[in-house]
């Protein structure tokens, strides 16, 4: 565990293993998330990288024979 100290503006420095584990860069966005024991910090994913996992977990459930439109006319029919 490394500490940091909060600069006059609030602001933290990460460590730059970690920046670089996790991919952020000067202009990544970052959440914080309120915990029962302390704040977490962790990186947004890019809208890019984000829909490709989307798609990942879609495209296993999907019938492979069904394109979507096929899927979203038939819906709309029922």
């Amino acid at each position: 565990m490394t500490k940091l100290k909060v600069g006059p503006k609030g602001q933290i420095t990460l460590i730059k293993k970690l920046r670089e584990k996790f991919g952020i860069k000067p202009g990544s966005l970052v959440e914080e998330v309120e915990a029962d024991d302390g704040i977490l910090i962790k990186p947004i994913e890019p809208s890019l990288k984000m829909w490709k996992n989307l798609k990942e977990k879609v495209s296993k459930k999907w019938p492979p024979d069904i394109s979507s439109v096929q899927a979203i006319q038939e819906d709309r029919t029922k």
